[in-house]
């Protein structure tokens, strides 16, 4: 059924929101079909597909979300259920929702776009962090998949988002292959793929430019665990988090989460792993992983653990969580920044497994003169010596750990490259800027390739060079 046989006009200003639906709609009642849109610009408020439907775009196809938030039919969530996708207001619109559908695909060669800059303001004049308007005038997960089983999506282009792009959510078998999104660095929190509470998922062949985090694994309130969930040969560049696991949303267990054959570029931490709400994140790998933290941003880690009890922004349950049988392995970093790996006293951080991985330096930030200070809520209070290490591998807390065959290569000079150098830098949670003398290592500073404090059983066989780095 093609959208255009039924009225749908793709010159980008007729809204064609009963159109698209009607036809799905007409679909379903028949057992499913595919839906078509063909070449054109067909703006739209929310759709919500159902079962048995094949959503088609084909190329030089756009379906463009309306920017008028009144023209969107609405989802009514419970508050606090943390089901908006972060958002705080109850009544959320996306541009396309499944809800409770089976055996449902969004394939081809068009682009799915946001209408972005409909959902923020224009940037701040000099303000290094992209805000957006209140919830009520913002679209929620772009595309939203929920309590949803069998769905395939494949080939699209997602753009131009005001918040996450691509939500799954408790859904059971899913497939995410050769996609590719597409968000400018002045959306905020545009997430690229979050994943929560899912249970069979394999995402590859993806190509993700975003500048919130890249894949992000997580739970939220009132949901299930997130399990058996599968990352092969994706490109991600992101501002934040490459490749990612937990943080706030960890209110349920994590496990079976595997990441392999990616590269990530230009990323704050190219991998993150993150249990700050009591549960138990087991059974994680990251294989065969090259990054780069080239990015004009403060305090850059290439792999970053920490396990605490709550945050800034969260409630204190008064449990500490687990992080246990992690392995690393085949893990090549061009970098500025460490490798932390913590865990708050009482907290578990345990069985690890780091192997094969290469951290190659063109220059080193020191974090020491800022350190103390900004950062925010991204290092953990409980171990506050951590934030300012100068060393490679920073280790706290941290239980029966086998660390073999790493490498660090140090910076040949004192000089920074040409492209390793910036004007100024931001952080995560302040809006100043800063310059040069902020992370600069001093003459004559050392900086060592590993430091532990509180550890046990860490075994390290041919790992990191004992030699420490001194600034000429």
């Amino acid at each position: 059924m093609i959208i255009t046989d039924h009225g749908a006009q793709g010159d980008g200003v007729f809204l064609n929101t009963a159109i698209i639906q009607g036809c799905i709609d007409d679909c379903a009642a028949k057992g499913g079909g595919t839906v078509t849109i063909p070449p054109g610009t067909f703006m739209t408020g929310m759709i919500s597909l159902k079962s048995g439907i094949h959503l088609h775009l084909m190329a030089g196809a756009r379906l463009i979300a309306s920017p008028n938030p009144d023209e969107h039919p609405k989802r009514h969530f419970p508050a606090g259920s943390g089901l908006t996708g972060g958002l705080s207001n109850e009544e959320r619109f996306h541009l396309i929702v499944a809800d409770g559908a089976e055996n449902i695909r969004i394939d081809g060669s068009g682009i799915i776009d946001g209408n972005g800059t409909a959902w923020y303001p224009p940037a701040e004049a000099d303000c290094p962090w992209p805000l957006g308007y209140e919830d009520a005038k913002r679209m929620a997960p772009m595309v939203e998949i929920y309590h949803c089983t069998n769905v395939h999506i494949e080939g699209v282009t997602l753009t131009n988002v005001g918040f996450w792009t691509l939500h799954l959510h408790e859904s059971d078998r899913v497939r995410v292959n050769g996609i590719c999104i597409r968000n400018p660095g002045i959306a905020p929190n545009s997430d690229g793929i979050d994943i929560s509470g899912c249970r069979s998922v394999w995402i590859s062949q993806c190509d993700i430019d975003t500048g919130d985090d890249g894949i992000c694994v997580k739970t939220l309130p009132d949901g299930r665990s997130s399990e058996d969930i599968f990352v092969n040969n994706c490109r991600v560049k992101s501002d934040c988090v490459g490749l990612k696991i937990g943080a706030n949303e960890t209110y349920q267990d994590i496990r079976r989460i595997h990441f392999t054959n990616c590269t990530v570029s230009g990323s704050h931490r190219a991998i993150g792993v993150y249990s700050f709400r009591g549960k138990t994140i087991e059974d994680v790998s990251f294989e065969n992983i090259h990054c780069d933290t080239h990015a004009p941003l403060m305090f850059t880690r290439p792999i970053h653990i920490d396990v605490r009890k709550g945050s800034q922004q969260c409630d204190d349950s008064g449990t500490v969580g687990t992080v246990q049988h992690l392995r690393l392995r085949g893990i090549t970093a061009v970098t500025n920044g460490r490798c932390l790996l913590t865990a708050e006293p009482g907290s578990h951080l345990r069985h690890l497994s780091i192997e094969d991985v290469t951290l190659r330096y063109p220059t080193i930030d020191d974090p020491l003169p800022q350190g103390t200070e900004h950062g925010g809520m991204q290092f953990s209070p409980g171990v506050p010596w951590a934030r300012t290490a100068r060393a490679a591998f920073v280790f706290a807390n941290v239980h029966d750990a086998s660390i073999r065959h790493c490498r660090i290569l140090w910076p040949e000079d004192s000089s920074t490259p040409k492209e390793w150098r910036w004007p100024r830098k931001a952080a995560n949670g302040t809006l100043q800027w800063f310059n040069p003398a902020d992370w600069e290592l001093p003459a004559h500073s050392t900086f060592s390739p590993f430091v532990e404090q509180d550890c046990s059983g860490l075994h390290r066989e041919s790992a990191l060079t004992e030699a420490d780095y001194i600034t000429g």
